[in-house]
């Protein structure tokens, strides 16, 4: 049934739906950051496996894109907790990014730019955990540990002058990969499932 052009749905799913829509897009983004180092570092193996992420990538924004055009089907009713939600995840993100993002520039600048991808994905993965507590999602622990532990190890490479940079960079970016990789799969099939619950697919 449509209400003035949009579907009717339950008064919740239209702002749920556009707010979880174009995850498989970002993600996707994420995977090939990650993963463009491993042809660089690895050879043919390298480039095997980066191919194999790239496919991944357009799957997913393939499937992105359609989620967001789906989602823009039904109306959009923010609630007071919508409005806590994005409140929270908004203060969280513009402390997270932010702290890569210069972190990044001084290290550059500084000539330590072989640490950039450890911590990259340190501060990334380190975000998902206080994201996992705002969205009461247990996704977000496991995706956040496992991008912690690949940054960690990234870390102790880059303190080790004989490891060229871009094995830094190869190995830090394979927990990146593997964990938005599971989170773009896991949001999509969230989506498909909510969609089905509330009998709008």
């Amino acid at each position: 049934m449509e209400i003035s052009g949009k579907v009717q749905a339950p008064e919740w799913f239209g702002t749920w739906a556009r707010a979880n829509a174009p995850f498989p897009i970002l993600m996707s983004v994420y995977v090939l950051v990650y993963s463009i180092w491993w042809p660089f570092a690895w050879g043919i193996p390298g480039l095997v496996a980066f191919v194999l992420v790239v496919a991944f990538a357009v799957l997913f924004v393939t499937r992105g894109i359609r989620q967001m055009r789906h989602s823009v089907l039904f109306e959009a009713t923010e609630s007071a907790e919508d409005r806590r939600l994005a409140r929270a995840m908004g203060i969280l993100n513009s402390v997270a990014h932010p702290v890569w993002m210069v972190g990044t520039i001084v290290l550059l600048i500084a000539g330590q730019g072989r640490w950039v991808m450890p911590l990259m994905v340190l501060v990334i993965g380190a975000h998902f955990l206080p994201i996992a507590h705002i969205l009461g999602r247990w996704v977000d622990y496991p995706a956040g540990l496992l991008m912690i532990v690949f940054a960690v190890i990234g870390g102790v490479m880059a303190a080790n002058a004989t490891i060229p940079w871009i094995t830094v960079f190869a190995v830090a970016g394979i927990g990146g990969t593997i964990a938005t990789g599971f989170y773009a799969i896991y949001m999509a099939r969230q989506y498909r499932q909510m969609t089905r619950a509330v009998g709008l697919h």
